[in-house]
């Protein structure tokens, strides 16, 4: 495995706590609010996994680079299957979140124990892609009822894993009612050692597959706890 670099770009890990919990809107949103306030920094998402011949490839990348126009190329590459990531395919992931030249916010496929990587009989997810790259993660959720249920399972991995986790933050992929939700955070807050940041509101005019941005940035500043993302990305005040 590659050694850190001192002068390597720093780069903050975002994964979900289960699929289709708006891990694309978060990096969006997040990396576009920084790029408004001065602090220059990208979205990334190299690694997908699809069929070869998916018209899907790079989707979220275009949708990132929509919103904040790319100030270095992302080499965007695919894998039928974790059991099919060759080892200097993994090397390579590496390699391309290393050589960032600005600030990046990484989006992994699938959740947090998600496999990326399978080799000599061991499993590599997003949380041993984290330590590889001596970065921490941000844990994303949809806002849904049962938040416990949800989320104590993940932060017990994150634990016996000894993961780096700034903290947690929820998208509201649609409208949600979710009654117990402060209550929850409070037991979740209680019971681990891992922040809330807050949570992206719900907006129809917020699409990744139609590539609309709509009001994400505005919800973003709004509604999340920028301060620890801004200190993992070790963003400067801009002169």
């Amino acid at each position: 495995m590659l050694t850190r670099n001192p002068m390597d770009t720093r780069g903050l890990l975002v994964t979900g706590a289960h699929p289709k919990c708006g891990k694309t809107v978060a990096c969006a949103g997040l990396a576009g609010v920084f790029d408004e306030l001065g602090f220059p920094t990208q979205a990334i998402k190299p690694l997908s996994f699809q069929p070869m011949l998916s018209i899907r490839k790079g989707f979220e990348q275009t949708f990132f680079d929509r919103i904040i126009p790319p100030r270095q190329a992302v080499e965007v590459f695919s894998a039928e299957s974790p059991l099919a990531m060759k080892p200097l395919e993994w090397q390579h992931l590496i390699e391309i979140c290393r050589k960032r030249i600005y600030p990046y916010i990484l989006e992994t496929p699938g959740n947090v124990a998600s496999p990326i990587r399978y080799a000599q009989n061991e499993m590599y997810d997003s949380v041993d892609l984290s330590k590889a790259l001596e970065i921490p993660m941000l844990i994303v959720t949809a806002k849904q009822p049962d938040l416990i249920a949800c989320l104590a399972p993940v932060f017990a991995y994150l634990w016996h894993r000894d993961a780096s986790a700034i903290g947690w933050l929820a998208v509201e992929t649609t409208p949600t009612t979710a009654p117990d939700w402060d209550s929850e955070i409070l037991y979740l807050r209680s019971h681990y050692n891992i922040p809330y940041l807050g949570e992206i509101a719900y907006s129809p005019s917020i699409s990744v597959e139609a590539l609309q941005q709509g009001n994400l940035l505005r919800h973003t500043e709004l509604g999340v706890d920028l301060l620890p993302i801004q200190q993992a990305l070790n963003l400067l005040i801009p002169l």
